[in-house]
């Protein structure tokens, strides 16, 4: 028989790598990148110290939101420098914490007497936290605790705020400077826009605001603040990175005219960026508004609209379709010409305007896209139950089996003291044409014509028509 010798190794313990708190107060420099849907990239600058070849630095007052397979962090100098291993310590100190990570411990229990005024002092143990609190008191069993826990020491693993820990493996040092990049939610920022619009002069004052709301659980004080209009291509499922580190560099950007004072715009690939010269202070748990852009005098126009619908054209009707009312709708063109003429982010419009004795009353709210320099901009106002539409189908004929003949008679009422302008929009499917009509219509695109009437005040307007369209 063989035998087979078999060696053994006995590997030598990890040793534990010292910690250093890398705390906020070490911060030297703070960035943020705010984008709109939710994301924010942190640049954060501190100083810090590595006591030996191996350590674990923990930085506290990071974003409770991090991304953590996000960090990128790199070391502000020449020194060789290693990141081991990472990790996100998000379970920070709370009662509930506090009594799940002492089941199976010891606490003191504090009831109060009311007759005495004096405090009943008990040892227990913890049993359960799920689904509420059981603790063993003198070998009985309790749910509810009429008093105060006491907890000997703080629990091991806890902390009092989220922490980020690194553990790294350089040159002792006494004076690093280190900056660690991360993603987070918790941080965006919306464009609303106030609108001051004068219908009978054809001209509005537009502001926008730029509102930033923090809800990552810490405070951003004296923070260099750039804002991200665009929409940000982000992988439903993203691999996790591994931490990356790197050596510093000077960033490029091409510098554009300010829209507003104290606010550098610039182009950044298929985004354009707010460069906020003063430093903010954005608070936890906060809404804060800086005044983004804006212009006086912008020269804009008042339309009224109605619009039939796709299924009116395709089929004999056997009723009526119900009286609409008026769309009102500001429409004017982002363009230096008109007074503007600047990329406008995405957000909600509201729009002011004047009653009879001049004092500002609001009219409406619409949402407005990304508007590029030179688009057309379109801001829904209201429905205007003073102009209104009536549809009536005169006739209706199947002239094959793909092609219908349809006549239209439409009715435009105004009960202002005023002339209004409509236009009327009817959505054509298919290859038509129109055959007949009372007033000449314009092909505003494949799918659709478009007729603009006057309507006389306290009067009424009528259009007929006849379309003739192949499916």
């Amino acid at each position: 028989m063989r035998l087979i010798a078999l060696a053994v190794v006995f590997l030598p313990l990890t040793i534990q790598a010292q910690e250093v708190p890398v705390s906020s107060a070490a911060r030297k420099a703070l960035e943020l990148t705010i984008y709109e849907n939710d994301l924010a990239l942190v640049k954060d600058q501190r100083d810090l110290k590595l006591p030996s070849g191996q350590s674990t630095l923990a930085f506290s007052g990071v974003s409770a939101q991090m991304q953590p397979e996000t960090v990128l962090f790199r070391l502000l100098g020449p020194e060789p420098f290693q990141i081991i291993e990472q990790s996100f310590d998000f379970n920070v100190l709370s009662p509930q914490a506090l009594l799940q990570r002492s089941v199976g411990s010891e606490v003191t229990v504090l009831t109060p007497n009311a007759a005495t005024g004096k405090e009943t002092v008990e040892r227990a143990k913890v049993l359960s936290v799920d689904q509420g609190l059981v603790l063993d008191i003198g070998g009985k069993i309790h749910t509810q605790v009429p008093g105060r826990i006491v907890f000997d020491r703080l629990p091991e693993g806890l902390r009092t705020t989220p922490t980020l820990l690194m553990t790294v493996k350089g040159v002792a040092s006494k004076d690093l400077r280190g900056e660690l990049s991360y993603l987070t939610t918790g941080l965006s920022w919306r464009t609303n826009y106030v609108v001051d619009f004068d219908a009978d002069a054809k001209r509005l004052d537009l502001t926008a605001w730029a509102t930033i709301t923090n809800a990552t659980g810490v405070d951003f004080k004296d923070t260099k603040v750039k804002l991200i209009s665009g929409d940000v291509n982000r992988s439903a499922l993203p691999p996790p990175p591994s931490p990356m580190v790197r050596r510093g560099g000077p960033e490029v950007a091409m510098a554009m005219a300010a829209p507003a004072d104290g606010i550098a715009q610039q182009s950044v690939g298929g985004y354009h960026l707010y460069n906020i010269e003063k430093p903010l202070s954005i608070e936890n748990n906060r809404t804060k508004q800086i005044s983004l852009l804006g212009g006086k005098g912008i020269v804009a126009k008042q339309e009224h609209i109605v619009r039939g619908e796709a299924y009116y054209y395709q089929q004999q009707m056997s009723e009526r379709p119900p009286v609409t009312q008026a769309e009102t709708v500001i429409t004017l063109k982002n363009a230096k010409t008109s007074g503007l003429g600047l990329p406008l982010p995405a957000g909600t419009v509201r729009v002011y305007g004047q009653d009879e004795t001049g004092a500002p009353q609001f009219m409406g709210e619409s949402a407005l896209n990304h508007t590029a320099e030179g688009g057309d901009i379109r801001i829904v106002v209201e429905r205007d139950f003073d102009v209104t539409s009536e549809r009536e189908q005169k006739n209706f004929v199947r002239g094959g089996e793909r092609i219908v003949l349809t006549t239209w008679r439409v009715t435009l009422k105004n009960a202002k003291s005023k002339p209004v302008s409509v236009r009327v929009i009817e959505p054509l499917y298919g290859a038509w044409e129109i055959t007949r009509e009372t007033q000449p219509h314009d092909k505003a695109n494949a799918q659709m014509a478009e007729w603009t009437l006057n309507v006389p005040a306290k009067g009424q307007t009528t259009l007929e028509y006849t379309a003739k369209i192949q499916n």
